[in-house]
């Protein structure tokens, strides 16, 4: 008499070798990606100065601040150094740049470093948190493949994962009824970042409507997190960046930085929801998404110059020039510089001088200009003294703003009578072609 061949429970073994293969990958996987992120931020703690897209700022920043705040000036509220002498010592940033700070005169410039790795630190720990259930290989590995966590490191977007941390560490007290914790977490979060985590907090709050039992206890404790954010969303609102910028660029600036930002909360709730119904297979594919999405976006964020700074180091092809007698402290330079991220603004500004614009991209006026008399006007209007104008800014942008110097040098006298800036070329070397401005001329009526 034969036995008879259950097809049932073959495939029931098939599909538990599976799983055990599928989980074991994802223990590979998760110890993988951990290990390449102890690589990462080992190598990123090397520096002093960290040098990317977005971390000269937070060196800038805190460096002033200690200054003035070891000096027994108090904290500043402006920063006149920087943009034309209206820019602010807290744009954002308040928590990660005045405990950083605090801590500089024991660790110098690379107490921003280590901010900025404890910040990344931070997100993933309050991740894991906050969401229990991404304490699975495959989940966790996707945690530490969000798109939005590889670029704030590597472009070095200290204030934002410092934000990040704190509003996802807010999530978890939300989830585990600490409601107090909740509302001072998300306060010093939106504080912290408001152009960003304000409209992700206000997303998070209307899409948890749905699903909280206590509306009213939820409405309540957001009113209570964003009162003390309103001071800082209006000195974002008066800041030069803000103010100097025209409502288009606000607008394509606000989607291009919060859109990619918010795959560091929308990332991890999406896994959530799914988790349950996530078949063996999902985990690798998650991963594998993550992987192409952070491929794909890395050519508009900027990512390979940011991936390149693992191996970049300050160097001293700007400190010759503020050694030298023709630098003036106390002047205002307009900056038309690409070396070395924006290294040569901060060493400016600790030698004693003044920048015209701030360390934000859509204020450094990076642009083609229509005509003499508007460029003459910016002149005008940031007060500028000098102007550095280098080799490699015009190679990398092909602006304009070169040419319109030297139109402005060789025709003195009739931009003068004309009420246009007078320049003089006072130097000229194979990386730059440094200007004076004067600007007497354009403060006479126009015959």
């Amino acid at each position: 008499m034969g036995i008879a061949y259950d097809h049932k429970t073959e495939r029931a073994t098939t599909a538990s070798a599976t799983t055990v293969v599928v989980q074991r990958a994802g223990l590979i996987a998760l110890t993988a990606s951990g290990a390449a992120w102890v690589i990462v931020l080992a190598r990123v703690l090397r520096h002093r100065i960290f040098i990317s897209h977005d971390t000269m700022i937070s060196y800038a920043h805190v460096w002033y601040v200690s200054d003035r705040l070891w000096h027994g000036h108090g904290v500043p509220f402006a920063m006149p150094i920087l943009g034309h002498g209206k820019a602010l010592a807290f744009p954002y940033g308040f928590v990660p740049w005045m405990t950083a700070a605090l801590l500089r005169p024991v660790l110098g410039d690379w107490v921003v470093t280590l901010w900025l790795v404890l910040g990344a630190v931070g997100v993933v720990a309050a991740t894991l948190w906050a969401f229990p259930e991404l304490r699975h290989p495959w989940l966790a590995t996707a945690v530490l493949l969000n798109p939005a966590l590889i670029a704030g490191v590597l472009i070095g977007q200290l204030p934002f994962l410092w934000a990040a941390a704190l509003l996802l560490a807010a999530i978890g007290c939300w989830r585990r009824n600490q409601r107090v914790g909740a509302i001072v977490l998300a306060a010093l979060a939106q504080v912290t970042h408001p152009a960003v985590i304000l409209p992700i907090v206000g997303a998070l709050v209307a899409g948890w409507m749905v699903f909280e039992p206590d509306r009213r206890a939820l409405l309540r404790a957001y009113a209570l997190s964003v009162l003390p954010a309103i001071p800082a969303a209006l000195i974002v609102l008066h800041s030069p960046v803000f103010v100097e910028t025209s409502a288009a660029t606000k607008f394509v600036n606000f989607w291009s930085t919060v859109g990619p930002r918010v795959l560091i909360v929308a990332i991890p709730l999406a896994l959530v929801v799914a988790h349950d119904r996530l078949r063996t297979w999902a985990g690798p594919a998650v991963a594998a998404t993550l992987i192409a999405s952070t491929i794909a976006m890395g050519p508009g964020m900027g990512m390979p110059w940011a991936w390149r700074s693992l191996n970049r180091w300050p160097k001293d092809e700007f400190s010759g020039f503020l050694a030298s007698r023709a630098f003036v402290p106390g002047a205002t330079y307009r900056l038309l510089l690409t070396l070395h991220g924006k290294l040569g603004e901060y060493q400016m500004l600790q030698h004693g001088g003044r920048l015209d614009s701030e360390f934000f991209p859509e204020s450094m006026g990076i642009q083609s200009w229509p005509n003499l008399p508007t460029y003459s006007g910016l002149l005008v209007q940031r007060h500028v003294d000098f102007v550095m104008a280098f080799r490699d800014y015009d190679h990398a942008w092909h602006t304009n703003e070169h040419a319109l110097l030297d139109q402005l040098t060789h025709a003195r006298a009739a931009g003068c009578a004309k009420g246009l800036v007078a320049t003089t070329r006072l130097a000229h070397n194979t990386h730059y072609d440094l200007y004076a401005v004067d600007r007497s001329c354009a403060s006479r009526p126009v015959p």
